[in-house]
């Protein structure tokens, strides 16, 4: 896959699509792992770009696919060659998206849960706060790490399927031509038969197909006869000669 794909998604932009989270988490509750999940601990955006490397993207990837997290794309026999089956991927596609969405609310929840926690804390006068402040920045970044990895591996997934959309553009370009060139022919067929006279028509093509064969018969005799007449006569010329 190419490394260029989209350059600005958003960090914490889709808190519209998730509820206010709870007034409390325990420290335990708040710090777990979506069940079967696409996030990661590990997908640290660079320094450089402010995003997780594609390379990175794609092997994280590919291990979620081992696993049966991430289906492999459905395919279809057509002919000699196995090609994709769009219906079954856009259905596979739109069950696995509510399933991201579900996680990236589950941890979007959290992480604002407790960056509001972080503020409160290190704001706070009381210089007791501050051990609590940090074991709270830790927890913060920790949860934003997996905010962001999940809409990583969303926006990488999406333009997968662009790419994989373009990669058979010929394919479907040629299939849509077979398919009006068919449909062309069967048109012709289809007026041919619905007019009052189909039969008529039928048997006048019938007769003209057989006189046109028969002519051609008769073209073949005439040569060969033209023929057997030249090799006659050569025959008889060269006795004479003799």
């Amino acid at each position: 896959m190419a490394n260029q794909y989209v350059s600005q998604i958003p960090k914490q932009g889709m808190s519209m699509v998730c509820t206010d989270p709870p007034g409390y988490y325990s420290d335990a509750d708040l710090m777990k792992v979506f069940d079967k999940g696409v996030a990661s601990d590990v997908l640290v955006p660079d320094t450089s770009t402010g995003r997780v490397p594609v390379a990175q993207l794609q092997a994280h990837v590919q291990g979620l696919e081992s696993t049966g997290i991430i289906k492999k794309r459905p395919t279809q026999q057509v002919g000699p060659a196995a090609e994709t089956d769009y219906d079954k991927l856009m259905e596979q596609d739109a069950k696995f998206y509510q399933e991201m969405n579900k996680e990236y609310c589950f941890y979007e929840q959290r992480y604002r849960y407790a960056l509001r926690l972080f503020l409160e804390r290190a704001t706070s006068r009381n210089t007791n706060d501050n051990t609590a402040a940090q074991a709270m920045l830790a927890n913060t970044k920790l949860l934003n790490i997996r905010v962001n990895s999940v809409l990583e591996v969303m926006n990488y997934l999406a333009q997968t399927r662009v790419s994989l959309t373009n990669a058979n553009k010929d394919n479907i370009n040629k299939y849509n031509k077979l398919i009006n060139d068919r449909y062309a022919k069967a048109s012709k067929t289809f007026e041919l038969l619905k007019q009052d006279n189909a039969i008529v028509l039928t048997q006048r093509e019938m007769v003209r197909y057989t006189e046109e064969k028969n002519n051609y018969t008769m073209n073949q005799i005439g040569v060969w006869a033209a023929l057997n007449i030249v090799a006659l006569g050569t025959i008889f010329y060269v006795y004479r000669s003799g």
